[in-house]
């Protein structure tokens, strides 16, 4: 009896270390203007603008009298100094805001969409750590903007969602960037539509290697799914399972590998005028079609405007939050929890119940680099007659769980990194778990997540991979990789923990070749023997060598012709001890 109550109190001991491990509890920043300050706050977006190695944010004020955009230092120790300066010359009322590096130049460019028929405005880094300022034509009914390098030129493009009104041309926009400047196309089938759209968003749902486009639709109607069909031509999709079946008031879309297949799944926020409707999450099959799941979220009935995914407990999959506002009767946000198969259950212990005046916009960062996701909400007016409201930060406490963060830094892809992929391999809990992270522009309605990419590893202790997919197709594996660091990548760099070894250059000619390819690659620490491989596009290797005595400049050739293959897209791999480097190559007749 003795020995069996003795085992049962030591069950209790045990549970209760692994909850104390891994129970996360959120605590409410109380001091600072940023969280005391009241405002009808539209847009959160996290960004480096000083480049000082700290998250930064960007709020954007959306009254209809007009207000200036915000931009806080982060100054590292949970205070934020607010830089009026910045954006104080223009006074919109804006909505959705998107930060990316347009010409490429390591600074962060900021595009701000405006409505009642306002001009949107671009804010483009300088050295300084100011901006140049334009507001762009045309005057519109703007929602939310978008950067996506659509066409894999290795500049970021620009789309805009209008939502407009009964008497104006509502269409969405689509900007080239020409190498650091944007024309509008006005005959592309991505603007043709007269739909009221809320929200874009880039993402290689069928993994072909470039972004496609979906867009959210309000007021009852069906959202679109336009897929890249190769070098920014476009089909529209109108069958896709469940995705595109439902006709509702779509405001926002938050895409991520929920289950941990390696594809990404999407959750959408709907919402009528101050009529709660459910949301909705879309299991990605693989085959180009989405199956509805449902679950907790579906029947809070929330006017649900934001979300965004996140591993805020750092158990190795993605959680989310979802807000609301706008709405009448008592409003709440919701943060729920991800079991690793994509099921959720709703998070009533991490933070105290949400209750919320009004939110909006909603993003995840790591304010204070400890490895732990950190929540900013935009809170906002709910009516005419409500008073402005402050905007909130929760900060993650964290738990005794591991990490990893990258960060990306485009060379040949854009400079911001948006479009790539990570893969993720590591042991957790004694089962090899994989994970899957994109990066870009936007993680939901008026949000954007830091761009610095963020892996929860429970009581993983090492990564055996991770692999990084950019949209120039070059493909890097770094392996062994120790945890709770932050990593940064340069496209063509391998800075694995073993052996910091670094590929200047990569290059293949010609491309297409239907004789012979030659490869050309220089080296700052030369790998004592190389293995080259030419891989199919399903992944036979149809070509393989050992190179050995490699020295700084490396010269090989391959015989294309006396391989007598079959036309298509093919992968040319080198690869040494602890790293690979891939880049596609197309063998033509």
């Amino acid at each position: 009896m003795y020995a069996n109550l003795r085992l049962f109190l030591l069950l209790l001991a045990y549970v209760g270390v692994l909850n104390a491990q891994s129970q996360t509890t959120f605590k409410k920043l109380t001091t600072g203007t940023i969280v005391n300050t009241p405002l009808d706050s539209r847009s959160v977006n996290f960004a480096d603008f000083n480049v000082d190695g700290l998250e930064d944010l960007l709020i954007t004020q959306g009254n209809s009298a007009g207000a200036s955009d915000l931009i806080y230092y982060n100054k590292g120790d949970l205070t934020f100094e607010l830089q009026p300066q910045l954006t104080n010359q223009i006074s919109e009322p804006s909505v959705g805001a998107t930060v990316g590096d347009m010409d490429n130049d390591g600074l962060s460019d900021i595009y701000v969409s405006t409505w009642y028929h306002r001009k949107n405005t671009l804010y483009r880094g300088t050295t300084n750590n100011g901006f140049d300022i334009t507001q762009m034509n045309p005057n519109s009914y703007s929602e939310s903007a978008t950067w996506g390098d659509y066409d894999n030129d290795g500049y970021l493009d620009l789309y805009v969602c209008n939502s407009g009104n009964s008497t104006s041309d509502n269409r969405n926009l689509l900007f080239k960037n020409n190498a650091g400047t944007l024309s509008l196309l006005t005959n592309h089938p991505l603007v043709q539509a007269t739909n009221h759209s809320r929200h874009a968003t880039w993402v290689d749902y069928d993994q072909d290697g470039d972004v496609d486009l979906f867009i959210c639709n309000e007021n009852q109607t069906r959202n679109e799914l336009f897929r890249n069909e190769g070098s920014g031509s476009f089909i529209k999709i109108t069958a896709a399972g469940d995705l595109l079946l439902e006709a509702s008031g779509s405001m926002g879309a938050s895409w991520g590998d929920v289950n941990n297949d390696g594809w990404m799944d999407v959750f959408i926020c709907n919402s009528g005028y101050f009529v709660g409707q459910a949301n909705r999450l879309y299991i990605n099959n693989g085959d180009g079609t989405f199956t509805k799941r449902t679950g907790v979220y579906e029947s809070d009935n929330g006017c649900s405007f934001s979300s965004s995914f996140s591993d805020y407990d750092n158990d190795g999959d993605l959680d989310l939050v979802v807000t609301n506002g706008f709405c009448n009767g008592i409003i709440k946000n919701y943060l729920y929890l991800n079991n690793g198969l994509g099921n959720f259950t709703k998070d009533q212990t991490s933070m105290a119940e949400y209750q919320t005046p009004c939110s909006f916009g909603t993003a995840w960062g790591d304010i204070n680099n400890d490895g732990f996701q950190d929540l900013v909400v935009a809170n906002c007016q709910n009516n005419s007659q409500s008073p402005f409201a402050n905007n909130d930060i929760w900060i993650n406490e964290g738990n005794g769980y591991r990490w990893l963060k990258i960060k990306l830094k485009g060379s040949i892809s854009n400079a911001s990194g948006h479009g790539a992929k990570v893969y993720l391999s590591s042991i957790m809990d004694g089962v090899k778990v994989k994970q899957l992270r994109t990066l870009g522009s936007v993680s939901g309605y008026c949000g954007q997540n830091s761009s610095i990419l963020h892996f929860g590893l429970k009581d993983g202790t090492l990564v055996d991979t991770l692999e990084v997919v950019w949209p120039s197709g070059i493909i890097q594996t770094l392996t062994k990789l120790k945890t709770n660091e932050m990593l940064v990548i340069n496209e063509g760099s391998i800075n694995a923990n073993s052996d910091d070894e670094k590929i200047v250059s990569f290059v293949l000619s010609p491309n297409p070749t239907s004789t012979t390819l030659d490869i050309k690659a220089q080296f700052t620490n030369v790998a004592d023997t190389i293995l080259l491989e030419l891989i199919s596009s399903n992944g036979v290797v149809v070509y393989k060598k050992i190179c050995t005595n490699i020295e700084e400049n490396w010269d090989e050739s391959i015989l294309i012709k006396d391989l007598k293959l079959s036309s298509g897209t093919y992968h040319v791999k080198a690869s040494s001890r602890s790293w690979s480097i891939s880049k596609s190559i197309v063998i033509i007749p």
